[in-house]
Formats: C-alpha cells, structure tokens, sequence
C-alpha cells in the first residue's frame, strides 16, 4: 500500500494491520493499531459517523506524525538515542502509508486552476480552496508561498 494514489480508507488501514500482523511485523501493526485507536477516537469525536472520510484518515495520521516528530526532536536534545529510533522507525511506517507529496508543478497548476475560477481577490479565499485541492499532499508553507506569487 505503500505511496498510492488511491485516497486511504479504514479498510485500507485494516488489510494493512492484516498484512503486517501476517508478517509478524510487531512494529509497523503496533503503529497501524495507533492510528486505528485516532481514528476511532476521531470518529468518537465527531459523533453518528460510521466511517472517517479519507481526508480526516489524512490529516489524523499526519497530526500523529507531528506528534512523534516533536518527540523525535526532544529526543535528539535529551540525547537519548536508544529511543529515538523507535521513534524515527514509526515516522518511516506512517511516511509508507501517505499518499505522496505533490510536485512543485502540480501545486503551481492547482493553484493558477483556483485563481482562475475564483480570481485574484482575496488571499484567504484563494489559499482554502487551494488547500482542499492539494488535501493534506503538500506542505502550507509551499502551498502559501506559490500562492503568494500567483497573487503578487
């Protein structure tokens, strides 16, 4: 399942604990089981939803990231290495199951697709509607700055 287009599904997540509990890959399934409990907890969250929408999988699984990315680096202050690779190998496991991130060219294009139907006007509207285009594909930093420029 590694780096598809295909957007990610619960069932995605559960043949990919299926796969890896096969494999006896502790490891990665521990990490799947993870991100089952967030995504569970999500949908607690958001009440009467039966199944997560794969954009909400997304940006759980890329919150998750966040979070062991922060920890990665206060590792790496404490100088605790022993951990931290523990930690570096959840991030490959999840970075494994992302869509990929979108080229610099397929950006630009999203973005001068968005200016043209909704114009040049306004920032902010410009920005989410690129940014629900691109969902989760693409870091805000990149997205704001060709943005910027297509505005400029």
């Amino acid at each position: 399942m590694s780096n598809q287009a295909e957007p990610l599904t619960e069932q995605a997540i559960n043949e990919l604990l299926v796969r890896y509990t096969k494999e006896r890959n502790t490891g990665a399934a521990s990490v799947i089981k993870m991100i089952k409990t967030k995504i569970a907890t999500e949908k607690g969250r958001l009440k009467n939803v039966r199944e997560l929408p794969p954009a909400d999988i997304l940006k759980t699984i890329q919150k998750e990231m966040k979070e062991i990315q922060e920890t990665v680096e206060s590792l790496r202050k404490a100088g605790l290495a022993d951990r931290l690779a523990q930690e570096e190998a959840k991030l490959e496991i999840l970075r494994g199951i992302l869509p990929p991130d979108l080229s610099d060219e397929e950006i630009h294009r999203i973005v001068q697709d968005v200016v043209r139907d909704v114009g040049k006007g306004n920032f902010g509207t410009v920005m989410k509607a690129v940014m629900s285009r691109v969902a989760g594909r693409a870091d805000g930093k990149r997205v704001s700055e060709m943005v910027k420029k297509a505005l400029a």
